[in-house]
């Protein structure tokens, strides 16, 4: 799967493109919450157990830790520093 770090970029890439906001991952999607209902209605108690002690409550990633860390793209003084004449 992912690695946490992987994934809160992806999310905060998500977010720089117009995806989605973070307020629209502070909610479960649709999906999760109709797989939620379904499995507490599962008739076989086993499955129904297993089903709902696997999954993970909801959380923003993104909310937990803060904005992720961006490194500042600076130049370095090497390149600027003139190159030593060449002698043969």
């Amino acid at each position: 799967m992912f690695d946490v770090k992987t994934l809160r970029l992806l999310l905060q890439r998500g977010i720089e493109n117009g995806w989605w906001t973070v307020e629209h991952l502070d909610s479960p999607s649709v999906g999760v919450a109709l797989l939620r209902r379904e499995a507490i209605r599962h008739p076989d108690p086993q499955i129904r157990a297993a089903l709902s002690e696997g999954m993970k409550p909801h959380r923003n990633m993104l909310r937990e830790l803060g904005p992720p860390e961006r490194p500042e793209a600076k130049p370095s003084p090497r390149d600027f520093t003139e190159p030593s004449a060449l002698r043969f």
